[in-house]
């Protein structure tokens, strides 16, 4: 109050000028939530919201004394908005915006090692009849978007509905009222190569995790490696690198986080599992969960690991790393790219999403505003056998249990990810 002054004070010792930057930085950003709660369900609804933002500014912030201050009261307050620009200031720092530098602030943090080739990232700018090139750039948003999908995936096979929408708020924060401050925040420091329709975009950096209590950190963790596994980032998410012959070209994507890069052996992803749900129990007891029902296309409602979702791994020797792939126009529709599993997925009208002319079955591959039902993500563990990992939400409805059938014909290592097998009983409330 002496330093900074107060409305019953009056002047402080030190004015804090206006910031202004020393070249042009405004920009249009987009954010785009795509899964929202409707009540007691998480729906498909994309919101694409634009906003302007900075784009990597340069400011200059005038720090001066009143007649009350002195010199090192300039130094004092200088000291603390340097501090304030290193955790963060504006909007959306839970996301990674408004740091001068990807440091640790909060009392618990890891951090994460990551490469990305994908078919590209978009903001406001996105491909377009006009402009299929579009403009990519790295989005940290999408990483946090990423995280929040996976924990709501297995939030709500092991909480209610009520129990997993609080845990979510608590964790990553909220603007509805009462609004809350998450205890996590994620930041990125990456440098990329551009890419094109013919040539992945790569990016490879550093992931920041933050917690204020070091069990959140850990739950936050086990969904970052777990989400590497199973899924990608950004556009073409839901299935591996590859060629989809003519247009869009390169689709999906593959991404691996270094820290933990899991085998194609049954166990460890079983002792994993066990790994996943604990981290979850430590914050909150389990409690139970609704249906978990994926919904039907055109009206999509939020993907759930329970009993009724199916997570196969499909091993192929040759199973060909990105990096390895020297002409995605001749190699990337190829079964060596692609690898069994979208080979499979891409081979029938059954299973296929469906596309322009109306082919395929969007129960199980999805089509234009239906999400698929199937993940198909690449993994090529260091000396090992590289493999896929394929999973199917609602694989109870009939095609989807038929698709799920093939992967059994195929002999695919199958991950039991059930849910609860009981219902809690509260007793204490007839008390």
């Amino acid at each position: 109050e002496r330093l900074l002054g107060s409305l019953e004070g009056g002047i402080g010792c030190v004015q804090i000028l206006d910031a202004f930057p020393i070249k042009p930085c405004l920009t249009v950003d987009m954010a785009n939530p795509q899964w929202n709660w409707d009540n007691n369900q998480v729906t498909y609804q994309p919101v694409p919201h634009a906003l302007l933002s900075m784009e990597k500014p340069e400011l200059v912030i005038g720090l001066a004394r009143t007649t009350r201050g002195s010199l090192e009261d300039v130094k004092t307050v200088k000291q603390w908005l340097e501090q304030a620009l290193t955790e963060g200031i504006g909007s959306r720092v839970s996301a990674g915006y408004g740091r001068i530098a990807v440091d640790a602030s909060l009392p618990c943090s890891c951090s994460h090692d990551f490469q990305l080739w994908t078919q590209g990232m978009y903001g406001a700018f996105p491909p377009s009849k006009e402009n299929r090139q579009g403009t990519a750039e790295f989005r940290p948003t999408a990483l946090r978007g990423m995280l929040r999908y996976w924990f709501r995936a297995i939030a709500l096979g092991l909480y209610s509905p009520g129990d997993c929408k609080n845990l979510e708020a608590t964790l990553f924060g909220t603007i509805e009222p009462p609004a809350r401050e998450g205890k996590i925040r994620i930041a990125l420091d990456w440098s990329e190569k551009k890419g094109d329709r013919f040539h992945p975009h790569f990016y490879e950096g550093t992931i920041l995790l933050e917690a204020k209590e070091k069990s959140y950190l850990t739950l936050i963790e086990k969904l970052l490696h777990l989400a590497s596994h199973l899924g990608g980032i950004g556009r073409g998410s839901r299935r591996p690198l590859h060629w989809n012959h003519p247009y869009p070209g390169l689709r999906g994507c593959y991404w691996q986080v270094d820290s933990k890069i899991l085998t194609g052996n049954q166990k460890v992803w079983q002792d994993f599992r066990q790994e996943v749900i604990a981290a979850f129990t430590a914050v909150q007891p389990l409690s139970n969960p609704g249906a978990g029902n994926p919904g039907k296309p055109k009206h999509r409602q939020q993907d759930v690991l329970n009993d009724k979702a199916r997570i196969y791994l499909l091993p192929f020797p040759g199973l060909k790393h990105p990096e390895a792939v020297k002409d995605w126009q001749i190699e990337g529709s190829e079964i060596n790219v692609r690898g069994r599993a979208l080979d499979l997925l891409y081979g029938s009208d059954r299973f296929k999403g469906v596309n322009q002319k109306g082919q395929g079955n969007d129960k199980v591959g999805g089509g234009l505003g239906t999400p698929s039902y199937v993940l198909i993500q690449s993994n090529f563990p260091p000396q090992q056998q590289p493999y896929q990992t394929v999973t199917i939400f609602g694989a109870n409805q009939s095609d989807r249990s038929v698709f799920a059938s093939e992967f059994q014909k195929l002999r695919a290592i199958p991950i039991h990810w059930k849910s609860r097998s009981k219902k809690i009983r509260h007793s204490h409330q007839n008390r």
